[in-house]
């Protein structure tokens, strides 16, 4: 079995096209969940990933290569959302892996993953006011959204919440 890398450095700066490569290192990991820090090439830290570790068996192709050993794959963008999340800060980073590694738990011993429950803040909110009051990235935000519209939430309509920039759509909690 090839494992990940504890640490490695990037060719392309990652999905963001940061100037020059970014430096991962492995903060924590299980069999099955791992958290990465990114690092700019200049020193400075840039996010967090957190993340399911997929395997792909001896044999698979891949681009025209054919691996030799089962081997852990970090993974793409399109797992991003998925099985795959990114983080600004470490504090959230860590509670998702946490959650991460519960759930594989659970699943080892046939038990069922509890759904987590979202706080949805009072009144009117944006998306980044969701995100933020539950210590989860914009996108996660934007799925549950997504997933809860008409459900759980409605859409209000938009207004401007910065004195620049776009107008920010915004939801509340639905009423019965």
């Amino acid at each position: 079995m090839i494992i990940l890398e504890k640490e490695f450095v990037s060719g392309e700066g990652g999905y963001s096209q940061s100037p020059g490569p970014l430096k991962y290192v492995q903060l924590d990991r299980t069999d099955k969940v791992a958290v990465y820090q990114r690092w700019y090439a200049d020193g400075r830290p840039k996010d967090f990933e957190v993340f399911k570790i997929k395997i792909l068996p001896k044999g698979t192709n891949v681009f025209k290569v054919i691996t030799q050993d089962d081997e852990e794959k970090y993974p793409g963008t399109s797992q991003f959302g998925f099985s795959a999340w990114s983080f600004t800060n470490e504090g959230a980073a860590r509670k998702r892996f946490r959650e991460l590694c519960k759930a594989n738990d659970m699943e080892a011993s046939g038990e069922t993953e509890p759904v987590a429950a979202m706080i949805v803040p009072a009144g009117r909110f944006t998306t980044k006011e969701l995100a933020e009051k539950n210590g989860i990235a914009y996108p996660e935000a934007t799925l549950w959204i997504k997933e809860n519209l008409d459900i759980k939430i409605v859409a209000l309509g938009e207004e401007r919440r910065n004195v620049k920039g776009p107008m920010s759509k915004v939801f509340g909690a639905k009423t019965a």
